[in-house]
């Protein structure tokens, strides 16, 4: 086994480690997610610890250790300080990032979900505040990354009787993974079913197919935004917390 070996990873978050250390938590390109201890980043000389900081895109030097492995060397590619330097980009890619970090598990690296969370980034990063409401594209992130990670909604036939969705009455059924048409309603109703308009599946749909840069042109309005986090929140929370 090498003890050294280098990967491309984006910082996910990092915690205070002993008296001049800290813990870093990063999902790298071919390793998956790891924590590293970063040795002497807590000092204020430290050239380190400007490389490492949450959003990073950073080339990592990893060093084997008996407990830990350890950051031997990072250089930043991006530190999207456009994100960095605007409240609304900050708290959307926390938001992501922070559930993110919470539903993937150690050491699965997938190449595919490595580019999704930088496609978010960059497009989070590149895009003028009032183009889109930043959290709405934090959402369409977990909707990305649930799909990713095998949880696909079925938006285009009923999850029970398997007719063909029809424009008017469906609800979006937490428990089976998707839309229940008005005539399965009658006979298999239940507290996890959310109410959801034509506008907003089309928008899944849409989701579901098209990158960050596509969806930032898409018109929505205020209801179906808030539907489409609505729907979003809670089947990662019915199928996660």
């Amino acid at each position: 086994m090498d003890e050294t070996y280098r990967t491309k990873a984006i910082v996910l978050n990092r915690r205070p480690f002993n008296e001049d250390d800290t813990l870093v938590i990063i999902y790298s390109l071919d390793k998956g997610k790891l924590e590293l201890v970063a040795r002497g980043t807590r000092k204020i000389k430290s050239k380190l610890a400007g490389h490492l900081e949450p959003f990073c895109l950073a080339e990592i030097m990893v060093v084997r250790g008996r407990q830990y492995d350890y950051i031997g060397a990072a250089a930043s590619e991006n530190c999207y300080f456009n994100i960095k330097n605007n409240l609304a980009k900050i708290a959307a890619a926390s938001q992501a990032i922070n559930i993110f970090n919470r539903i993937i598990k150690p050491k699965q690296a997938e190449a595919e979900v490595f580019k999704l969370v930088k496609d978010f980034l960059d497009t989070l990063n590149r895009c003028l505040p009032v183009m889109v409401d930043q959290k709405l594209l934090a959402n369409f992130f977990i909707f990305k990354l649930l799909i990713k990670l095998g949880h696909q909604p079925e938006l285009y036939h009923c999850v029970k009787c398997r007719n063909k969705i029809l424009p008017q009455g469906n609800k979006f059924d937490l428990a089976a993974g998707g839309l229940i048409c008005q005539k399965c309603l009658t006979k298999f109703r239940s507290k996890n079913q959310l109410t959801i308009s034509q506008n907003t599946i089309k928008i899944l749909r849409l989701a579901e197919k098209s990158n960050f840069r596509e969806l930032l042109k898409v018109k929505i309005d205020k209801k179906d935004e808030k539907e489409i986090k609505d729907i979003v929140g809670s089947f990662l929370n019915y199928h996660f917390f």
